[in-house]
């Protein structure tokens, strides 16, 4: 049997004690990218029919892929369910068994054939309007009329908002009445079930859309196409990428229209070293369907796909863990594309530490720490038959006036806050809280093997200084060939990667004389090095050799009483 997460069994019996609670309304479970709704789907189903055996569901979604993943994952909980399925682009249209997985395109126009539904599960709800307009509504209203007047809309989402940032549960004529349960970014994060967002050092902004017509909060397309396509900025971007994502297998890049994707294609194309594709709303089905698979092949494979240019097919029900770097060229003011784009590089994989985060615009300045996106009020009172309430800051929900903590989340009820996302942005971190510690490469100019005494009666070591600049102090390490255990170990590991033609030394004295005699053999001199800085000491973590034109100059001092800078 499938074994939950311990945050999923929470998300379960906190959904089921909102309906409980709330026996007409329909809730949201508010999941972020990564927490596996598709699982937690699965198992509601199944609980949901165990105790409920006439249960009958519909589960719906926007596109096939999705349609598809959740079907799988109900098959793989619960094999015998009684589950079909109802979309023509997979082929099916099942409105008889008594769990239905429907592409909503396929099912709107059904209602009249399904008879009883009980719950219908809308995946990535922020697509149902919220003033009882369009597609969702219209077949949400149809059910009702055709048999299934007490059915349960239940959204599942990781941005219950719309794109101007209010909470799908405020309008003029809301279908959902709040969330019933979150599972945030932060508390996978935490957990190890996500990983983060990187950034390097100075990523340029280099698309400028200062001048750019913003409508239904959102950049307009056609403007923004033309500043983004100028050719020697999609020059200086991919240029860039290639300098910063040498060490990524994955690469992910969004753009503003299929013009830019191409523009940009060609020009990662021209660079060559990397099997590059484009997806685009006109990219044939099985054409597509072979890109996406052939990205989703480990690096390496001969038909690994490793960069995928996209404009707007990449958000939503697009899983690649893999994905370890992304690239923004379509900047955007909307908070639920913005999650989108980032939690495609977030999935954790075999292997996979991070994604590296490379915005090239000011999406990320603008928004600020994608964890920290959240929905806003529409207004900050309402009267629902002449009783005042009032909105929760931190999850939405509506409050009677007089208390002073949120009812559903326990979040104190303060003054409405000016900003939309309870975050005003300064540095362009992706990340708020999550971000390694800070690396940097650098220029290796000098390097000083010397013996360093031991403290307390320990052996002494080979202390070596890295020096990169005149006015800054070296950065140093120490390795040990007199000590036991793993220090010993990465001693002798780092002797046989920078003297593999000497055998390993058993004191530091016999270590120096071998790096200083070349008859003995000659020592690998590493040109730069990645350097970590935890705000108390910087730490080498990798070498790079003989990719700069100079060679570093070997200088040795005796102890380390005579540590002065030998320029």
């Amino acid at each position: 049997m499938y074994q939950l997460r311990p945050y999923q069994e929470r998300t379960l019996n906190e959904l089921y004690d909102w309906l409980q609670r709330h026996p007409d309304g329909n809730p949201i479970v508010d999941a972020c990218v990564g927490a596996g709704k598709s699982i937690i789907i699965a198992e509601f189903c199944r609980r949901a029919i165990e105790q409920y055996p006439q249960t009958r569901i519909v589960m719906c979604v926007a596109s096939k892929e999705l349609c598809q993943q959740n079907l799988d994952k109900l098959r793989a909980i619960w094999p015998e369910a009684p589950a079909g399925v109802c979309s023509a682009s997979l082929g099916h249209k099942d409105v008889e068994s008594q769990i239905i997985f429907a592409t909503i395109g396929s099912i709107a126009k059904r209602a009249h054939e399904l008879g009883t539904v009980n719950l219908l599960i809308v995946d990535e709800c922020h697509n149902v309007n919220p003033d009882n307009a369009g597609m969702y509504r219209s077949f949400i209203n149809d059910l009702k009329t055709y048999g299934s007047p007490y059915l349960c809309v239940i959204g599942f989402t990781g941005t219950p908002f719309r794109g101007d940032g209010v909470w799908l549960w405020q309008g003029k004529d809301p279908l959902f009445a709040g969330t019933a349960t979150r599972v945030s970014m932060d508390e996978l994060l935490e957990q190890g079930y996500l990983a983060p967002l990187v950034v390097d050092i100075d990523t340029p902004k280099m698309i400028d859309t200062s001048d750019v017509k913003v409508v239904a909060g959102d950049y307009v397309v056609k403007e923004l196409e033309g500043v983004a396509i100028d050719p020697a900025i999609i020059k200086a971007t991919v240029d860039d990428m290639f300098m910063r994502g040498g060490e990524r297998n994955k690469w992910l890049i969004f753009c503003v229209t299929i013009d830019h994707a191409q523009a940009v294609l060609d020009e990662v194309q021209m660079i060559g070293g990397m099997n590059a594709q484009i997806v685009t709303s006109k990219t044939p089905m099985k054409q597509r369907a072979t890109i996406l698979e052939n990205y989703k092949l480990p690096y390496g494979h001969p038909d690994s796909v490793n960069c995928l240019v996209n404009v707007a097919c990449l958000t939503t029900g697009f899983d690649a863990p893999e994905t370890d770097l992304i690239a923004l060229l379509r900047p955007t003011k909307s908070p639920v594309l913005y999650v989108q784009i980032a939690g495609r590089g977030m999935r954790i994989a075999d292997g996979k530490k991070d994604c590296l985060w490379l915005d090239y615009t000011s999406t990320t300045r603008d928004l600020g720490p994608v964890n920290l996106i959240k929905g806003r009020n529409k207004q900050t009172a309402a009267v629902d038959q002449g009783a005042p309430f009032k909105y929760c800051l931190e999850c939405g929900n509506p409050n009677p006036i007089h208390l002073d903590e949120c009812i559903e989340c326990g979040a104190p009820m303060p003054s409405e806050s000016s900003d939309p996302h309870g975050f005003r942005a300064g540095k362009a971190l992706p990340l708020h809280g999550f971000q390694p510690l800070p690396e940097e490469w650098l220029d290796v100019q000098q390097i000083g093997y010397y013996k360093h005494p031991g403290k307390n009666g320990k052996p002494p070591t080979l202390r070596i200084d890295y020096y990169y600049s005149e006015l800054d102090e070296p950065i140093s390490e120490w390795k040990c060939f007199e000590h036991d255990g793993f220090a010993l170990r990465m001693g002798c590991q780092w002797w046989a990667d920078h003297m593999p033609h000497a055998s390993v030394p058993f004191t530091v004295d016999e270590a120096l004389e071998r790096i200083h005699d070349p008859s003995k053999g000659v020592i690998t001199l590493p040109t730069r090095i990645l350097v970590q800085d935890d705000g108390k000491y910087k730490r080498v973590k990798k070498y790079q050799y003989g990719n700069t034109p100079h060679v570093p100059k070997v200088i040795s001092y005796q102890s380390a009483t005579n540590n002065l800078m030998p320029f």
